[in-house]
């Protein structure tokens, strides 16, 4: 009977591992991230899925972004955008949230859409909402 135990436990073990299982890539195309009007090429960005929810995070000279979108069925809903200190901007997009974004999948490529909302290095003091655009290939 313990020896069923042990078994039907390793088993559960073995599935729950499965289920959690994360696939990540890095793209070996420069990602494009545009922030206020300006756009420039960053390093590629890395990319990972579990389950329906796909994460990228970008690199960028002194900052970063982070993004996830959620694939449903046919539909790519974006859940947040995380800017860091790109382009002297800081600030986020969180759905139901602050801002708003639209998600969109052509070939391999991921595009992001919207406003973030958060401050500039050049006015700190003053809240912003910021237009961004990112372009991924994951």
């Amino acid at each position: 009977m313990v020896q069923k135990r042990m078994v039907a436990a390793a088993v559960l073990v073995i599935a729950s591992a499965a289920g959690c299982a994360e696939t990540q890539t890095v793209s070996r195309k420069a990602a494009h991230l545009t922030i206020d009007g300006a756009t420039h090429a960053t390093p590629p960005a890395a990319c990972s899925q579990d389950q329906g929810y796909r994460t990228v995070d970008i690199p960028d000279r002194d900052g970063k972004v982070e993004a996830v979108v959620l694939f449903s069925g046919e539909r790519v809903i974006p859940q947040w955008v995380k800017i860091r200190n790109v382009d002297g901007f800081t600030g986020s997009f969180w759905q139901g949230g602050v801002g708003n974004a639209r998600a969109d999948v052509a070939r391999s490529a991921l595009t992001i859409t919207g406003s973030a909302y958060g401050i500039n290095t050049g006015n700190p003091n003053k809240a912003v909402t910021t237009d961004f655009k990112i372009t991924a290939e994951c």
